[in-house]
């Protein structure tokens, strides 16, 4: 067994690859979703309400499990400890993202919502969420996309806990659909996305390290492409993160020290179990 400081430089490159790997996500992100709604009005607009989503209230604590959305996509950077299978976890969410922008841009959904009224703490957050998000890319679903993969991903790595994660999904889920930020019609449209992309991560996963590796740098490339010339954007990034936690009463500096915490626990907890997905770390480079 390597020496406890070797396992936490491991753990630590490794966990520096995943947290680049999230940034640029982030910013790719960003792009495509305000790509798939410019020039979104009139003709060519779909409207997918049912009665379902008539009857079903509006409920604005949810939004505190709307908001863990933001957080659980993040579990599986640290849950899927391979670093092939988060080569090949990657991928597929980017292959994820990339189908459900272009839906957006040549298929959009339009939602008439329903916005929070109310003074109180849950109901603001609820309306600012709102009012941030754009009424037109709703199908699929990201919010159910991406939570639904990320508990996947939590499934394959380890049945014995996932039992104990599947509440979150749940009510995230749930949330889409309480505080009135998607249809019925979306959280299937989600459903469906996210088994698509976790049914890619598989195969992705049981081909050679090779092919996972190089199909990850291409992505990569792409979104540092994608970074480099949108770099005047990268301001508005931040200043709308910094908004969206200022409405739920967090500072960014708060946000940034937890992030932190975050990282140096993950870091530890990988290195001190002196196993990276199951290998030796010499295997997983």
């Amino acid at each position: 067994q390597p020496g406890i400081g070797r396992r936490l430089l491991h753990a630590g490159s490794g966990m520096s690859v995943r947290l680049l790997t999230c940034f640029l996500v982030l910013i790719y992100f960003h792009e495509g979703y305000s790509w798939g709604y410019r020039s979104h009005a009139g003709p060519g607009v779909i409207d997918a309400a049912l009665p379902i989503d008539a009857w079903i209230p509006m409920i604005p604590e949810f939004i505190v499990f709307y908001m863990l959305g933001y957080l659980f996509v993040l579990v599986p950077c640290v849950m899927v400890r391979d670093r092939h299978a988060f080569y090949a976890a990657s991928v597929a969410f980017c292959v994820l993202l990339t189908v459900a922008f272009l839906i957006f841009r040549l298929a959009p959904v339009h939602m008439d919502k329903s916005y929070a009224v109310g003074s109180d703490w849950f109901s603001r957050l609820a309306r600012f969420q709102q009012t941030k998000d754009t009424p037109y890319n709703n199908f699929p679903s990201l919010h159910v996309a991406l939570n639904v993969y990320a508990y996947a991903l939590i499934v394959w790595q380890s049945r014995r806990i996932s039992a104990w994660w599947l509440p979150l999904p749940v009510l995230i889920i749930c949330s889409t659909l309480l505080v009135k930020q998607h249809l019925f019609i979306d959280v299937i449209g989600g459903l469906l996305t996210a088994w698509a992309g976790f049914a890619l991560f598989l195969r992705l996963e049981a081909a050679s390290g090779h092919t996972a590796f190089r199909l990850w740098l291409l992505v990569q490339g792409l979104m540092i492409a994608v970074v480099a010339t949108h770099l005047e954007r990268l301001g508005k990034t931040v200043a709308n993160v910094e908004r969206f936690l200022a409405a739920g009463g967090v500072s960014l500096g708060e946000a940034g020290t937890a992030l932190l915490l975050f990282i140096l626990v993950s870091v530890g907890i990988r290195a001190l179990s002196g196993r990276v997905g199951g290998r030796s770390p010499a295997a997983t480079e």
